[in-house]
């Protein structure tokens, strides 16, 4: 978590030295963001499958900081509480002396992290009221708190047994740094001065794997991703 704030307060000195440096640049910009969204897990490996997405949100503080002639780019940070989740089934059979068991492990998880996003911002000049923009990048989240509910379905010699157990802790089982790409576009609205209110679509897709080996009962090295589109409402002063 420490290390997190530590680039957050770097990222912020960089932008207010750059911002420094450009007479011609508009002026380093603070917002707020309210941003719900659609969240899943994705699998990668035999075995294991996604099974339904979760609504939750993010919400936190935007941070831009101009750069160029005319400060249409711009590298957008923040800090970011965000929630998301997802459903994934995990299946086997078992061959114990000629009589096969077929198992199903089902779990629902709700992931909560603390955000830094870390993208560039392409914007065009103001049209009317309206200034369209697009944005790339990174984001890189810690965890600090993985809840949901498990149910283990066995079936064997025609005898189904359903096992189901809820408000499970699986901190210990979800990897504690989530890293992803952020892709996504919109539009800002100004009302006066430096108050502007944006609306915007990204795509958020992790690229390092969300549950760790200790998650599976059958399965070594599982991989799975946590994805998420959001429509992102913030305000900027």
């Amino acid at each position: 978590m420490k290390k997190v704030f530590a680039i957050f307060a770097i990222a912020l000195m960089t932008g207010t030295v750059a911002h420094g440096q450009s007479d011609n640049a508009t002026k380093f910009r603070l917002g707020i963001k309210l941003a719900p969204n659609l969240s899943w897990i994705r699998a990668d490996t035999k075995g294991v499958e996604s099974d339904g997405s979760k609504v939750g949100y993010t919400f936190g503080l935007m941070t831009e900081f101009p750069f160029g002639a005319n400060g249409n780019y711009r590298f957008a940070t923040g800090l970011m509480l965000n929630n998301i989740g997802g459903k994934v089934v995990e299946s086997f059979a078992v061959d114990t002396v000629g009589v096969k068991t077929s198992v199903e492990n089902s779990s629902s998880v709700n992931l909560r992290y603390i955000d830094l996003p870390l993208t560039i911002k392409l914007m065009t000049n103001e049209i009317g009221y309206m200034r369209y923009f697009g944005q790339l990048g990174f984001d890189a989240g810690v965890n600090i708190r993985a809840k949901g509910d498990a149910q283990r379905i066995t079936t064997s010699l025609n005898r189904t047994t359903d096992q189901k157990l809820t408000d499970v802790d699986f901190k210990k089982m979800v990897s504690p740094v989530k890293l992803g790409l952020v892709i996504g576009a919109g539009f800002e609205y100004n009302f006066s001065g430096g108050t502007s209110a944006m609306v915007g679509v990204s795509y958020h897709s992790s690229f390092t794997k969300l549950l760790e080996k200790d998650f599976y009962e059958n399965i070594t090295g599982g991989k799975t991703y946590a994805d998420y589109i959001e429509l992102c409402l913030g305000v900027y002063f």
